[in-house]
């Protein structure tokens, strides 16, 4: 159990221990709260709006149906991330994918998120070559150092959080961020990196 943790972590696991007390209203808020986290998150795997729907209900439903014999996490959001990716590998042979989907599907590692310049709402025209650049950068690193990013700046998970998502040790996830930021460093001029710390953590 986490010892002090943000308002977030505290709030999570308030919720986390009302729930299995029985506490409905705690579940509904619970998926209130991440509900738009984890649908961003299941999108990244499959383009499908109401599968990826009903895998983040199936989730919760199972949590509630199992709330006597669930042990409290760590961390509650990377629990409910780890749990709605291994949902959607579980369930995806009862979507019709196409045949390029089917591709993409085969190695359960694989995370097709694209950066977008779109995605920080950057609209300054002087920016706009900069901006995708660094998007194209990103979209060019190897898809699991792509997930470690995506999950540390966009999901704002810490890398205790991010190893149990990704079933890693937090010293792989260090190195793999490490390995991310030297190969941008690499193709990036200074301004660009700038840029890129500017987006990411701001």
């Amino acid at each position: 159990m986490i010892i002090g943790g943000t308002s977030s972590q505290l709030r999570d696991i308030r919720l986390w221990k009302e729930l299995i007390q029985g506490d409905d209203q705690a579940l509904g808020q619970l998926m209130h709260v991440h509900y738009k986290a984890l649908l961003n998150y299941g999108y990244k795997f499959v383009k499908d709006d109401e599968f990826v729907k009903d895998c983040i209900q199936d989730i919760f439903i199972d949590l509630w149906n199992s709330r006597t014999r669930v042990t409290e996490p760590d961390h509650v959001k990377a629990y409910l991330f780890v749990s709605l990716r291994r949902k959607i590998f579980r369930n995806r042979r009862k979507l019709r994918l196409t045949e390029e989907s089917n591709t993409a599907w085969n190695d359960d590692s694989q995370f097709p998120v694209e950066f977008s310049p779109e995605w920080w709402l950057i609209e300054e025209e002087t920016l706009s070559h900069k901006t995708r650049l660094v998007a194209e950068k990103l979209n060019a690193l190897p898809v699991r150092q792509r997930e470690v990013i995506y999950l540390k700046y966009y999901q704002e998970l810490n890398r205790e959080e991010i190893s149990d998502i990704l079933s890693i040790t937090p010293q792989t996830v260090s190195n793999l961020l490490q390995l991310a930021y030297s190969t941008l460093r690499k193709h990036l001029d200074l301004s660009s990196i700038g840029l890129f710390l500017f987006i990411l953590c701001s």
